[in-house]
């Protein structure tokens, strides 16, 4: 009996500071830098179909699913290059573009999906690698994919999946509050933006937790990208001593540790988040009787 339907979960991904680093071959492409993998993330469902089709969905506060768009250009992208016809359905809780890896969290666990299938047996590795692929392509992100790949608080020593990636656990807690969207491609095509992105990432390797947050910080506060919004809640974070960044590329904040969501939920809805323990995973699939 062949599979006719498969459901995986990728986890998502909050970049604390990055610096692209682009080449013409896209596996060696992509972005340094440091970050947290969190045990939010991206559902998908992959159906085997005559015709590709994707829709996305999100659920709001009390876990209702509502449809935000009957297609995407980077999954249809993803099933012409995987040369697969399938029913794609993507299902998140936490805000799309802004800041939380829920692309890059989509476009991988939907490898993952299709691979389990139709059965092509690729690697872990080999998924990340045709996800990143079409990440670079699509400029909807540049590191995330690699650092979804696996868990914990995520240090991207050199770029794609197969770079220099460490990984370390944390148990502490991390609040996050979105202000609102920003396009990712948008500041990625920006060479303005792209020169005060690369002057201002750290000259050094960070350490733990407390250290990216620290370094995140001193990133967001350089590279100019901090707006009025996000000024008054890292403001208010300061004010209790919280070790607080903007969500790296979101309008948003981070915090760590407890305290942050008594400060945060003054300025919105507060989402409680976990580092996660790895990467993707197929939750179960369905097949023919």
């Amino acid at each position: 009996m062949e599979l006719t339907r498969v459901t995986a979960f990728c986890p998502g991904h909050i970049s604390g500071y990055f610096l692209p680093v682009i080449h013409d071959d896209p596996d060696i492409s992509g972005s340094i830098g440091a970050g947290i993998v969190i045990s939010e993330g991206v559902r998908v469902i992959a159906e085997k179909s005559a015709d590709s089709t994707v829709k996305i969905f999100q659920t709001d506060r009390y876990g209702q699913p509502a449809e935000r768009a009957e297609s995407s250009p980077v999954l249809l992208d993803l099933l012409e290059y995987m040369q697969v016809n399938a029913s794609i359905e993507t299902c998140c809780h936490l805000p799309i573009g802004s800041g939380y890896g829920m692309s890059a969290a989509a476009l991988l666990g939907t490898v993952h999906a299709l691979n389990a299938l139709y059965d092509r047996n690729l690697s872990p590795r080999d998924c990340a690698r045709i996800a990143h692929r079409i990440e670079v392509q699509h400029r909807s992100g540049l590191g995330d994919v690699s650092a979804c790949q696996g868990g914990g608080f995520v240090i991207r020593k050199t770029p794609g999946p197969d770079g220099d990636i460490m990984r370390i656990m944390d148990a502490r807690p991390i609040y996050a509050l979105t202000i609102s969207p920003i396009k990712t491609s948008s500041v990625l095509s920006s060479p303005d933006m792209m020169a005060r992105i690369t002057r201002s990432f750290p000259s050094r390797t960070p350490q733990n937790l407390d250290d990216i947050m620290s370094l995140s910080r001193e990133f967001a506060e350089r590279s100019g990208l901090i707006s009025k919004e996000i000024r008054t809640v890292l403001t208010a974070c300061d004010k209790e001593n919280l070790p607080a960044s903007m969500t790296m590329l979101g309008c948003g904040v981070f915090a760590l540790g407890k305290r942050a969501e008594s400060v945060l939920k003054k300025f919105g809805d507060v989402f409680k988040l976990t580092i996660s323990p790895g990467g993707p995973a197929i939750l179960y699939g369905e097949r023919t009787s």
